[in-house]
This record gives structure tokens, C-alpha cells and sequence, in this order.
């Protein structure tokens, strides 16, 4: 049996989100990984992480995994090679199915509470239970936030929390998800109609994309 069938590429990083390692990893579910080092995983090695998949630039989507076993030596005959080797397992893939999202491009202004100068972000996915986003400057988990959001059908007021920092591709920007709070029935119709729009657009996106591929 081929072990290193349908290898994958990513990262990996602490939950402060500094860079721990490149990694190969398997999918053995959709909410299991086995993760290869060709040599000795780093030492310390920690019980949660992010992994971010190899992806395109604009994807910054991550997902907290956990191990569930020590790392160990497993040998691949058909490369006559060893390699260390452990499971993880995840709860964000779920999750992230619970509450749907699309990738985005949306420039939008986050007033946090307490303050007066708004920041400007860019918003990298949406969906009706929330939205991650890029910026230059730091933001503290917890924070609550009030924003309007453009692109939509028409312009959207939300309130939400900034629940954690997420790791970026890129030097120099910041990550964070963010987790909408008594999100309105207006502004909830209109995020899942562009949700579902978004979605149909990509999906037809990627479909011409893999015809026309050589």
C-alpha cells in the first residue's frame, strides 16, 4: 500500500500564528489528517496548531488541528525511505460547513468599540456567521467592532466580535476571524444572497478553468 497516496502540501503554525513548519499531510477523513516530516518532526513539537493548506494567495482559510498520538517512524517501501509521522484532528472543518462561507474581496472600515478612527481592512470570506480579515495593523481578540460592508445588494451594518487571530500568507498583515452578534434579519438575507451568488460564480469559475486546462 502506497502511504504517501494523494500527499498534500501546507503549513503549519503556532496559535500565536508564527511560523512552525512546512508539512506534507493525508486526509484519512474529513476531519483527520497524518502529517509526514522526511526528517524529525521540530522538537516541542505542539498539541494544537494551524494548518493552512497550500493554496492561491488570496486564500487564507486555516484550520486548528490537534494530535491525537505521539510522533512516530513509518517506513515507505516504495521510496525506501522513513518518515515521522502522527494523526490530528480538527473541529473547524465542521464548523466551517455549519456556517458557509466564500472567498471575497471586500474592502470595508471597522470601528472597534471604545474608539473614534476607523481601520480599513480587507475582508478574504464571508458567510451568514461571520467573516475573516486582512490588515496591516493588530487587533485585539475580543473586541467588539461595528462596520459597514459595501459590495453587497446594498450596503450592510453589522456588529461583530473579533474572535482570533488567524495566520496569513505574506509578510506584514494581520489575520482575524470575526463572529457576527445579533445579526439582522435584513443584513442576514442579504449576506447569504451574496454568499450564494459568490459561491455559483466560483464554483462556474473553477469548472471552465479544469475544461480548458491542458
Amino acid at each position: 500500500m502506497d502511504i504517501l497516496h494523494k500527499i498534500l502540501n501546507g503549513t503549519l503554525y503556532y496559535l500565536n500564528c508564527n511560523f512552525l513548519a512546512d508539512i506534507q499531510y493525508k486526509r484519512e477523513s474529513p476531519d483527520t489528517i497524518i502529517l509526514f516530516f522526511s526528517g524529525e518532526a521540530p522538537e516541542e513539537f505542539p498539541q494544537k496548531f494551524f494548518l493552512m493548506p497550500e493554496g492561491r494567495k488570496y486564500d487564507y482559510r486555516a484550520f486548528i488541528f490537534t494530535l491525537t498520538e505521539e510522533f512516530h517512524i513509518c517506513c515507505a517501501p516504495e521510496e525506501d525511505k522513513e518518515y515521522y509521522t502522527a494523526r490530528a484532528v480538527t473541529k473547524d472543518i465542521p464548523e466551517e460547513r455549519k456556517n458557509f462561507r466564500v472567498y471575497a474581496t471586500i474592502q470595508a472600515s471597522l470601528l472597534p468599540e471604545g474608539q473614534t478612527r476607523e481601520k480599513y481592512v480587507n475582508i478574504k470570506d464571508i458567510g451568514t456567521g461571520g467573516f475573516q480579515f486582512v490588515s496591516k495593523q493588530k487587533f485585539q481578540p475580543g473586541t467588539m467592532v461595528s462596520a459597514i460592508i459595501p459590495s453587497l445588494k446594498e450596503p450592510v451594518n453589522i456588529t461583530a466580535c473579533i474572535q482570533k487571530q488567524r495566520p496569513v500568507r505574506g509578510k506584514g498583515l494581520y489575520g482575524y476571524g470575526c463572529q457576527f452578534i445579533n445579526l439582522q434579519p435584513r443584513a442576514e438575507m442579504l449576506i447569504r444572497n451574496y454568499v450564494f451568488q459568490t459561491e455559483v460564480l466560483q464554483a462556474k469559475a473553477k469548472k471552465e478553468i479544469e475544461e480548458y486546462a491542458p
